[in-house]
């Protein structure tokens, strides 16, 4: 009788618990979900696949995290870079890893170098509504190495704001999405600024982007394979 008391107690806890911290994760939530994004050219044409898998989800207090395995692959499915990145639910907040808005290419070039990273994280509340404007965020690198003169650069994600809310098909299914609009600066020697768009689902992550320069396409992607454990 004690046990199914103490079991009793045990479960109205973790109810409590779980809605206490509700939080819409724009990421898969259970470990083993294995996605396929495949980026294109302008034209449509194929020019590389980021594998992802999610690897751990964890809660502490009031915080979820998830750490989701990037494999950015060319378009003949061959590994060029692989890492981690860290995103965040807390206070009914989702947070991006602003480490995802580095080329990956430029980080494989600093592979053996010090690299000092900061910043501050995009997120995307649970309550949205269109024309809404959400928070910028940035990231910044520092990098040292047997070079006298030491690099870094900056990256601005800026003018952040949900566009609409729209149901987005692709070969892994069909997704109700938040589309967001962003204009993202980088500044190191020069800087370079595009703008893109991204349609988000919850409990997915990323399912289609279209990336603009001077108003004209430069690529998109869009999610290809999703597999759930």
């Amino acid at each position: 009788m004690k046990n199914l008391i103490a079991s009793i107690a045990i479960m109205f806890i973790t109810v409590f618990t779980v809605q206490s911290q509700t939080c819409k994760a724009y990421i898969p939530y259970q470990e083993g979900t294995k996605l396929e994004i495949t980026s294109y050219d302008k034209k449509g044409k194929i020019t590389g696949i980021d594998k992802q898998e999610l690897t751990k989800v964890s809660e502490s207090g009031n915080t979820t995290s998830f750490v989701m395995h990037h494999s950015n692959c060319d378009k003949k499915g061959e590994e060029l870079f692989n890492g981690d990145l860290k995103y965040k639910c807390k206070d009914n907040v989702f947070y991006v890893d602003m480490s995802g808005f580095v080329n990956s290419e430029q980080m494989e070039a600093y592979k053996d170098m010090d690299v000092k990273v900061t910043m501050d994280e995009i997120d995307i509340p649970a309550d949205l509504s269109v024309g809404q404007k959400l928070k910028d965020g940035s990231v910044k690198m520092d990098i040292s190495g047997n070079s006298p003169v030491n690099l870094s650069f900056v990256v601005n994600v800026e003018n952040r704001k949900v566009e609409a809310k729209e149901s987005v098909t692709t070969e892994a299914g069909t997704f109700d999405c938040v589309k967001i609009s962003q204009d993202i600066i980088t500044k190191s020697m020069m800087s370079f600024k595009i703008s893109s768009v991204e349609w988000y689902a919850e409990g997915v992550g990323v399912v289609k982007t279209e990336t603009y320069r001077k108003g004209k396409l430069m690529g998109s992607s869009k999610l290809t394979k999703l597999e759930r454990p």
